[in-house]
């Protein structure tokens, strides 16, 4: 890299760590200021925060990779979520929020009990710690190494000194804050490859006319990677597990100053997602086009910002990838040292501690966390793994028991302890069963296999054997599941909230656009595949 590209990298991160570590000298020792943000969070830094969170390199590199050799298509992992966002904003943030919780492992005990409350709790340290760090450190390192040409254990380092030093000292307020800024540096930064692509190709409309088979979002059944079935069902098992139940994601809404701007965050960040292909899938497809030939499909981002940004610019892409790999990081470990604190540690060994010892447990805890990631970061550096995949079938392994489990308990009366309870447990083994033996022996199935439909057979199991077990067992009390069933009541916003933010501030006025604009999408592309020029290939 040139000696300006540095300069602009490095300037960038001393005013996010600068502006972390100042968020963090307002924190105080109170447990929802470090955990919640003292439930101060504006709409437009939930929004920002919940995408700085979920982008990472994943995207960059892998969903990239993915969209130069299948298309348009992987573009419905950010449009579908159109769903998704939907079901949080409409059916779980009212329970959510109003139940005063800090984690999604609590909910579970308030509905069912307080093994489902451990168990979700120990699940979800171990795939956040494996999966969600040390793996996506090792991705972004790799990035930097093919880019840039920095050591990998450098990367991993730096990347857990920088997210370390304000995420644990400040919690979710330094988080949320340094990813609003995170958030728009990494928006520059994937724009400008793409901007700079498109030039090159002569615009958007001329690449989907010269490549129109890459813009189709309807593959057969049987497709190995995308059929259409699992990717249009995908919403009820990995989306909902993802979105709606997943700590990093939702405990930016649990930060919020007002239920309205907890649920208008989501909405922003749905907008937001509408114009993510931008970054995440039309470089792949134009990387297809100027380099059609290249070993390995990972290397499409590289390459194009290699070949074609001019100098200068590769400091603001460095950035924006740095943005992603931070956010990422330092989200997901404000997420582990809170379930740690709140759902291991308080129930076991921290019943009557004050607030100040349960904070100074999540600082501890975090910096352990972050030291076992960056290890294990390290130590996949020496190991031969398919990054992205690896990511995607974990995600695939755990959604579904979640899913059904969450979806059950909020919207039927009849489920039990003993059902999800069981569920939990009958999940992972079940999934082994359906991977390894249901698609790989029966014959009928063997075209079909692939982890969508996979995930979907599991996740209507799991809700078949929930409603089987829930007739046999010990149905909760009225007064456990008071405030907890969903409702269409429920679902509104409080009175005093919907007086304060009507007009152009109405919640559902901007969630009504937003979903409209979706479905005008999906309609083009539907119109573009079977009607248009991508007609018949």
């Amino acid at each position: 890299m040139n000696t300006l590209n540095f300069t602009l990298f490095g300037l960038y991160l001393l005013v996010n760590v600068a502006i972390g570590l100042a968020v963090a000298r307002r924190a105080t020792t109170n447990a929802r200021d470090y955990f919640l943000a003292g439930e101060g969070l504006p709409w437009y830094a939930i929004g920002g925060s919940i995408i700085a969170a979920n982008i990472s390199t994943e995207h960059f590199i892998g969903m990239v990779g993915v969209a130069y050799v299948a298309g348009f298509v992987v573009a419905q992992w950010e449009w579908g979520n159109v769903v998704t966002f939907s079901a949080l904003i409409w059916i779980f943030l009212p329970f959510y929020i109003r139940g005063g919780l800090y984690t999604m492992p609590e909910f579970l005990e308030r509905r069912y009990n307080s093994h489902c409350r451990t168990f979700f709790a120990v699940c979800c340290l171990v795939l956040w710690i494996v999966a969600q760090m040390a793996v996506v450190m090792l991705a972004g390192a790799k990035a930097m190494r093919g880019m840039f040409d920095i050591n990998e254990t450098v990367t991993i380092v730096a990347l857990a000194v920088l997210a370390g030093s304000y995420t644990i000292y400040g919690g979710l307020k330094s988080v949320a804050w340094t990813d609003f800024l995170q958030f728009v540096v990494m928006m520059i930064g994937g724009l400008v490859v793409t901007v700079v692509g498109l030039e090159k190709v002569g615009g958007l409309s001329a690449l989907m006319h010269e490549v129109p088979g890459k813009f189709k979002i309807i593959f057969p059944a049987n497709d190995p990677e995308f059929p259409w079935f699992g990717v249009w069902t995908a919403f009820l098992s990995v989306g909902i597990w993802y979105n709606c139940t997943n700590q990093f994601i939702v405990q930016r809404c649990l930060g919020a100053r007002s239920e309205w701007d907890a649920r208008m965050g989501v909405v922003f960040a749905g907008y937001i997602k509408i114009a993510l292909p931008l970054m995440v899938v039309i470089p792949g497809i134009v990387a297809f086009r100027l380099y059609p030939d290249l070993p390995d499909k990972d290397l499409a981002f590289p390459t194009l910002v290699r070949e074609l940004l001019p100098v200068g610019m590769g400091g603001i892409v460095m950035a924006g990838l740095a943005s992603g790999m931070l956010s990422h990081i330092s989200s997901v470990l404000n997420s582990c040292s809170t379930v740690f604190t709140m759902d291991l540690y308080k129930p076991f060994l921290g019943n009557g501690k004050d607030d100040k010892h349960l904070v100074r447990v999540g600082r501890v805890s975090g910096f352990v966390i972050l030291v076992v990631a960056t290890l294990l970061a390290i130590w996949f550096t020496h190991q031969q793994l398919g990054i992205f995949m690896l990511i995607q079938n974990i995600g695939a392994w755990v959604a579904a028991p979640i899913a059904a489990v969450f979806l059950m308990g909020v919207f039927w009366r009849g489920a039990t302890a003993a059902a999800a309870t069981f569920v939990l447990w009958f999940g992972f083994p079940f999934t082994w069963l359906v991977e390894a033996v249901v698609f790989k022996k029966i014959a009928r199935l063997v075209q079909y296999d692939n982890f969508l439909n996979r995930t979907f057979v599991v996740w209507i199991t799991c809700i078949f054997v929930m409603v089987v077990i829930s007739w046999f067992t010990r149905a909760p009390s009225a007064a456990q599941l008071e405030g907890i069933i969903w409702s269409p009541k429920l679902a509104a916003l409080p009175e005093e909230e919907r007086r304060r933010h009507g007009g152009l501030r109405s919640l559902f006025l901007w969630w009504a656009v937003f979903v409209g604009l979706m479905a005008a999408l999906y309609a083009y592309f539907f119109w573009f595949q079977f009607f248009g020029p991508a007609k018949g290939l």
